[in-house]
């Protein structure tokens, strides 16, 4: 039925000196979301956008001055294999598309991100059972995220852009998987967590650890030649702060929990999905995040 994986939130920014330490297409957010079939290869392409505002301090964001206004965007490649009955390949490849505009200049970032790739084994999976009144699924895994993309990028002055205004990070981070999904009829409840190791790069700067996970509730519910799966819940991600050299950067560190709404769309080989995720609360005293919007377009074969 689903997996949710590669659960990566943006957490937003601080001002002055460390104007970016925290946003930027580098750690922007990787999330699956509802994968189509459970049990079926597929390949698909993703769009996602989120806006931010940063503020100088907390009084200015609630007054509503802002200084500077960050937009994030991903197109994404993702695809889901099955090498064997029980393993599990899922390959996420996104394209990172940022700006930010302070003090009325406005400055463009665009390149390859990133890859990542999981290998999950399937402990406990009675998806496809009649004999079972509810049907479960239990995955266990883990992977690579590669240091594929682009993170040498120079500002329009000829210096050096902010690690995290970069496509990639590049450090070779580490990510172990967990997801059980139940369900029984139309109705189905599902939860994951991801947590991502991440090393240093050649820069000598290092992205925070960092701990995600959501629960969502959804209903299986056939319409005429489709079949449709609306579906709800929360999404949280928190991280640890971000390094360069020894030195930590405060303030790169913090919590974002964020409302999950979406519907999928099933026709024969091919699905295509809609969700939006309003922020519910964030650690962050200077930064207001908006709602993030994603679409989705699958092939399943």
């Amino acid at each position: 039925m689903r997996t949710l994986l590669l659960a990566v939130a943006l957490l937003a920014v601080v001002p002055e000196a460390t104007a970016c330490d925290v946003c930027g297409c580098s750690i922007g957010g990787n999330y699956f979301g509802i994968l189509p079939q459970f049990h079926r290869h597929f390949i698909g392409l993703r769009w996602s956008t989120e806006t931010s505002y940063t503020a100088l301090s907390a009084d200015a964001l609630r007054a509503g001055r802002f200084h500077s206004t960050e937009q994030f965007r991903s197109y994404d490649l993702m695809a889901r294999f099955y090498p064997f009955r029980r393993w599990q390949t899922l390959v996420l490849a996104p394209y990172r598309d940022f700006s930010q505009t302070e003090n009325g200049k406005t400055t463009n970032v665009r390149g390859i991100g990133d890859v990542s790739v999981l290998l999950n084994y399937l402990l406990w999976d009675t998806g496809d059972s009649s004999r079972h009144r509810r049907q479960q699924t239990l995955s266990l895994g883990g992977g690579l995220k590669l240091p594929t993309g682009q993170h040498h990028l120079l500002a329009t002055d000829g210096g050096p852009l902010n690690p995290n205004v970069q496509p990639g990070t590049g450090s070779t981070d580490f990510l172990v998987s967990a997801a059980y999904t139940i369900r029984r009829g139309a109705w189905g409840l599902s939860t994951d967590l991801l947590a991502r190791w991440t090393t240093q790069n050649d820069q000598q700067y290092r992205f925070g650890h960092r701990l995600s996970g959501s629960l969502k509730a959804f209903y299986w519910a056939p319409w005429r030649k489709l079949n449709l799966l609306p579906n709800a819940g929360v999404f949280a991600d928190a991280a640890q702060a971000n390094r360069d050299g020894d030195t930590i950067l405060e303030g790169s560190e913090g919590l974002s929990t964020f409302a999950t709404l979406g519907l999928d769309a099933y026709a024969g080989h091919w699905s295509a999905g809609f969700s939006v995720q309003p922020l519910i609360w964030q650690s962050r005293r200077t930064v207001q995040a908006n709602t993030r919007w994603t679409c989705t377009l699958n092939y399943i074969f």
